[in-house]
């Protein structure tokens, strides 16, 4: 079930990172997380990664929001709209 406000966490081509709209330097994705929470650690944080960026990549991502104890990840891909 997807949360009223969700929490994204977006990890762009170039490797950079945005928690909703907002870039966000690596050093401090534990910050803007706790912002965007309301420091609320068992929020689920909605990952999705740029279709270029390496799956080591993503996976460094996610051991960086394990290291700033939030757990509840959930990997999102896009949605495609077909044409009708």
């Amino acid at each position: 079930e997807r949360p009223d406000k969700p929490v994204y966490l977006t990890l762009k081509s170039d490797l950079s990172l945005a928690v909703g709209d907002e870039p966000v330097a690596r050093a401090d994705l534990a910050d803007a997380l706790d912002v965007a929470t309301g420091g609320n650690r068992n929020e689920r944080i909605l990952l999705r990664a740029d279709r270029s960026v390496p799956y080591g990549e993503v996976m460094t991502v996610m051991n960086e929001l394990r290291a700033a104890r939030y757990l509840k990840i959930a990997l999102v891909g896009l949605e495609i709209r077909q044409a009708k």
